[in-house]
């Protein structure tokens, strides 16, 4: 009878601690999908910041062309730069008159100077350190990246708009800083319409650093 009892108490406890179990497992699940959504979430919010962190990359500012700029056409007909027009035409297979006079057609300005200060360009007839006469002086926004083709490959603008919608060049358009290690210079077109600035496919104002020498004009034209 005793041995019934106690066979009868195991069968008890082994059953209570089988239930346990089987409780223990039910519970398991929802804690790992508690578990499971939390990731879930966690990775939507790691998601939103990197979204936002690639927004801030793409903002473009005039202050990252800050400073003062000497428009490159100012250079062209001084006679220290003349021999490399002989050797463009050479390269191109033109004589030399016709030369000069694409390649002034390419870099065609009217303006001369740039003062970029935060959005705001100064824009100036002569040089900045020539104290030239004021042409305008316009307060910009940026609006989009454009990507245009330009025979095999594509050239990024950054794309601006004048804040004063009567203001002489309503449209920018600028491409960023470039060739630091032989003429540190950006180019830009401008104008009212973007679309009609985008068709000038060989229109390249360009804009170098104060600072420049004759011979880095000599290099960028013979180039």
């Amino acid at each position: 009878m005793n041995k019934l009892k106690l066979m009868t108490l195991v069968g008890v406890m082994s059953a209570a601690l089988l239930l346990n179990g089987c409780g223990a497992q039910k519970d398991a699940p929802k804690e790992n999908t508690k578990q499971t959504e939390q990731k879930q979430e966690d990775k939507k919010e790691d998601s939103k910041a990197t979204e936002k962190t690639e927004d801030k990359k793409e903002e473009v500012s005039l202050s990252d062309w800050a400073g003062e700029w000497n428009n490159m056409g100012s250079y062209l007909d001084k006679p220290e730069v003349q021999g490399a027009f002989k050797t463009l035409a050479k390269k191109e297979n033109v004589d030399e008159k016709k030369a000069k006079a694409d390649y002034l057609e390419k870099r065609k300005c009217e303006f001369n100077g740039l003062k970029i200060e935060g959005n705001k360009i100064i824009f100036t007839s002569k040089i900045p350190s020539e104290n030239g006469e004021k042409i305008a002086e316009t307060e910009y926004k940026f609006v989009e990246k454009k990507a245009v083709k330009h025979g095999s490959h594509m050239l990024e603008w950054d794309v601006f708009e004048a804040v004063d919608s009567n203001a002489k060049y309503k449209v920018l358009l600028m491409m960023p800083i470039h060739g630091e290690e032989e003429l540190t210079h950006f180019h830009m077109r401008y104008g009212n319409d973007k679309e009609e600035l985008f068709a000038k496919e060989g229109w390249f104002p360009t804009f170098v650093k104060p600072n420049t020498t004759d011979k880095q004009i000599i290099g960028e034209i013979e180039e």
